[in-house]
């Protein structure tokens, strides 16, 4: 699944937009070195971190999107730097835990 769709079926907020990529795994975490050295390309990165660290991580994973989890919305730094790298940064309300396994059930991963 793309992540418009994915943002779409989810009923996501959509807070920056990027190229519509496949979505091809997840990943959860908060703990940035963790996230950096295991959290697979092309996934679904979910988590409640929301400044402008997150930016720089996702363009190293080179992940499909970022999910906010909990309500989380993006801090004024995070969604500029998203916007202006082409970051995919949604925003769900449940936690992590219910959104992974919506995300896994949409996805089909």
């Amino acid at each position: 699944m793309r992540v418009r769709e994915l943002a779409e079926k989810a009923g996501y907020a959509v807070f920056s937009e990027g190229e519509d990529r496949e979505i091809e795994s997840g990943y959860c975490g908060d703990f940035l070195s963790n996230i950096i050295s295991r959290a697979p390309d092309s996934c679904a990165w979910l988590t409640v971190m929301n400044n402008v660290n997150v930016a720089a991580v996702a363009t190293l994973i080179d992940c499909a999107c970022i999910v906010l989890c909990e309500g989380t919305e993006p801090d004024e730094a995070l969604l500029a730097r998203a916007k202006m790298q082409s970051i995919w940064v949604l925003g769900a309300n449940e936690n992590v835990f219910e959104e992974t396994k919506r995300v896994s059930s949409l996805c089909g991963i």
